[in-house]
């Protein structure tokens, strides 16, 4: 469900799909839902009660995260690859910053206007430590630096990989600390950004990416670790 702040974002709700997307990716990320287990929209829409919808709609967007795949024999988990992960965030992060880079440069006042007001609810969803709304208001910043650049192969091709990678957004935000460390370097930016400081957007953007991948990536090996202790705990009692 969307509802709209002053006619000019995009706030988003968690819906029935987004819960689920959320309960299934936490369930692979930690181990739960092992590679290659089968997973389809008969068996989600039973486990939670729900009809196949909202099921397959979940289960398209995990395919879209590549967090699961479809074969001949249905959907499955996918085996994960950190390797396979970090060079698609990597690619992203070289092509936002550049995207972002040009965006500084061709902004104009009205899409300006629309960031400053992400920026303001960033930090309003901060000091009240509403994550979920942080998550998605995180992801509209990105994509309007991104959308400024005109170049429409670059910002499809930027869509094309955040879909892939962005789910671990919210593995870097649950740390201590982070969102407010997140809210001031998504400050800089922005303000570098206006001041069409074009060069220092790139350099910032690139760092602030490259360092929450690298978070990311401890995250999903520290959950792994995590549910292997557990299963290891469970056989010797």
């Amino acid at each position: 469900m969307k509802s709209s702040i002053n006619s000019r974002i995009t706030i988003y709700r968690e819906t029935i799909v987004d819960q689920l997307v959320r309960i299934l990716q936490n369930r692979i990320l930690n181990g739960e839902l092992k590679p290659k287990t089968r997973i389809s929209e008969a068996g989600v829409a039973k486990e939670f009660g729900i009809s196949r919808v909202p099921a397959r709609e979940a289960l398209q967007r995990l395919e879209d995260m590549k967090l699961i795949k479809k074969n001949h024999l249905g959907r499955e988990v996918t085996e994960l690859s950190p390797e396979e992960f970090k060079e698609t965030y990597e690619l992203k992060n070289v092509i936002e910053a550049y995207g972002a880079m040009h965006g500084a440069m061709k902004a104009q006042a009205d899409e300006i206007a629309k960031i400053r007001s992400t920026v303001n609810l960033m930090e309003k969803f901060t000091s009240e430590n509403d994550l979920n709304s942080l998550r998605y208001i995180n992801y509209e910043f990105h994509d309007l630096l991104v959308s400024c650049c005109r170049n429409k192969l670059l910002i499809d091709t930027y869509q094309s990989l955040v879909k892939q990678i962005r789910w671990a957004t919210s593995l870097s935000l649950e740390l201590p600390m982070r969102p407010k460390e997140s809210f001031r370097e998504h400050k800089e930016i922005f303000e570098a950004f206006i001041n069409k400081n074009a060069k220092k957007v790139r350099v910032l953007l690139e760092k602030h990416s490259n360092e929450n991948m690298k978070r990311v990536l401890s995250q999903m090996e520290k959950k792994w670790n995590s549910h292997q202790q557990s299963i290891k705990k469970s056989v010797n009692k």
